[in-house]
């Protein structure tokens, strides 16, 4: 049944412009920011003609009222209104240029008329009904509309045949009937074959239509059949081509597509499931590929960096921040961001300059700091780099907080139950924050936790400044081996275990690769 699930791919594909309206997602805003309102990077939106002049012709509409919205990423940008000139008549009118991109027409109780692009030429006119059936929907002085138009009435009949076909396909292989069966089974592999070629002749005869792009956005990325030397299928090959591919269909040098309701979930797809929990090198080459491609216009490049920054900037992951890090470093701190006032970028040097010492695979200094005797003389304090175990956790918290008193109770509780079957494999380096020195003996003693004790605001280097501690408690791992953070964001307490496990794991692929390297 391959063939006919594959027309009912494309038909959902092509009835994506006769969808429900979100209606609670409407809101006005300005999709273009001011920085870049004037850019002559952007010729597809910011330069000078003869504004704009749109007109509908609605069959009996009792609208008195009606809405244009825009898309942009995932929402719906109330752009402007319009009353009607006269029955079931609505013009929007102006001087200025609408941004290019999809629109839809809006009724005034909010239900969906249509769906249309903007472009070059915003000069034309619609007429239709209030059912929002293509079948009586027409165009005028809009070539790229026209072509949608007709894209659309083709997927709106080639979508009624196939849920007949694949119907009437069902009942016959129920009835037993294999012959009659295979004969609609064969009638959606020709409707999905010209369906297909219907599409690659509208992408190819008209390249630079939206609309066009869009459709080509919807392709499927052509996989080579890798195999491995046993001849089997090389899954791991096949993933790298599909992560380096991806956007293979996708003009990155058109901001347009942020005005495309596909091209939102096409981000979040790649950036936030397919990379998310890859290693951070391997997302940092990703990105920036990506935002590479994106360069050519200014407004789509700033789009994509500014998105890419909130996502791993706010993301719970880790190891996210050293993304957010990299991005920073080599875009709004690289000169790249003309648009950013210095006030911004200061803001960035101050959080990228706060992130760089605790991110994961940083060196974390010797820590050399007193216990709760707080002697003065300094060969009497405690290193961070002579722990006897191959993992040690910082484990930076405030006596008087209630968070950290049950963190550490929880931390433990891990503690104490791995070593009492003899797989403890990291040590605990407890630094208080507190000036409060009597408060902070009085806490060690009652509680008695069976590791190392230390803080008092002392030591050799300024540790809450180093290590950014903003709240407690506050949680790093580092290996012993060669004192790199492995980790920088706290976790239940209860997943350290399965935590230091899976860091060995990974560190002996890493280390049996690059034996086999050299």
């Amino acid at each position: 049944m391959k063939n006919y699930t594959n027309i009912l791919i494309i038909i959902i594909l092509g009835l994506i412009f006769n969808y429900t309206l979100p209606l609670a997602s409407v809101t006005a805003q300005n999709t273009t920011p001011k920085n870049l309102q004037k850019s002559r990077n952007n010729p597809a939106s910011y330069r000078d003609a003869d504004g704009h002049e749109l007109i509908f012709n609605i069959k009996d509409s009792r609208d008195t009222l009606v809405y244009l919205v825009i898309h942009y990423n995932d929402k719906l940008i109330l752009k402007d209104s319009v009353k009607s000139s006269k029955k079931s008549k609505f013009v929007f009118k102006g001087s200025n240029r609408y941004d290019d991109g999809m629109y839809s027409l809006v009724s005034m109780d909010k239900k969906l008329y249509l769906n249309f692009i903007l472009d070059n030429n915003q000069h034309f006119e619609y007429s239709l009904d209030t059912t929002a059936n293509v079948d009586y929907v027409t165009v005028k002085n809009s070539p790229e509309n026209a072509e949608m138009l007709r894209f659309q009435k083709k997927t709106a009949q080639a979508s009624k045949d196939a849920n007949g076909w694949s119907k009437k396909c069902k009942d016959f292989e129920t009835a037993g009937n294999a012959d009659s069966a295979s004969y609609y089974k064969e009638k959606l592999t020709n409707i999905n074959n010209e369906m297909t070629d219907f599409i690659n002749d509208l992408i190819n005869r008209n390249p630079d239509f939206l609309f066009s792009k869009m459709q080509k956005s919807y392709k499927e990325v052509d996989i080579p059949e890798y195999k491995t030397e046993d001849g089997e299928p090389d899954y791991m090959k096949q993933a790298a081509y599909y992560r380096l591919h991806y956007w293979d269909n996708v003009d990155l040098a058109d901001h347009r597509f942020i005005y495309i309701p596909s091209f939102d979930p096409k981000m979040k797809d790649y950036f936030l499931k397919l990379l998310y929990h890859q290693e951070t090198d391997t997302i940092n080459k990703y990105i920036d590929l990506f935002l590479k491609k994106t360069e050519r216009d200014t407004f789509m490049y700033h789009y994509c960096t500014d998105w890419l920054s909130y996502q791993f900037e706010t993301s719970k992951v880790i190891g996210h921040d050293a993304v957010f890090y990299h991005i920073a470093m080599t875009n709004q701190l690289a000169g790249k961001c003309y648009w950013l006032d210095e006030d911004v970028l200061e803001l960035y040097r101050k959080r990228t300059k706060r992130l760089e010492p605790t991110l994961i695979g940083k060196i974390v200094p010797e820590l050399i700091i007193p216990d709760t005797a707080m002697t003065e003389d300094m060969t009497q304090w405690h290193s961070s780099y002579k722990m006897e175990k191959p993992y040690t956790i910082l484990w930076f918290y405030d006596p008087n907080c209630p968070e950290c008193k049950r963190e550490s109770k929880r931390l433990c509780e891990v503690y104490d139950s791995l070593q009492a079957i003899g797989k403890r494999n990291f040590d605990v380096y407890a630094i208080a924050n507190t000036p409060d020195i009597d408060r902070w003996k009085k806490y060690v003693k009652e509680n008695n936790y069976p590791w190392l004790n230390v803080g008092g605001n002392k030591g050799n280097l300024d540790y809450l400044e180093y290590f950014n501690i903003m709240s407690n408690p506050t949680m790093f791992i580092m290996d012993n081996e060669d004192h790199r953070i492995i980790l920088n964001k706290r976790i239940e307490m209860s997943s350290i275990p399965q935590f230091l496990e899976g860091y060995e794991k990974m560190k002996g692929k890493r280390q049996k690769a690059k034996g086999n390297r050299q």
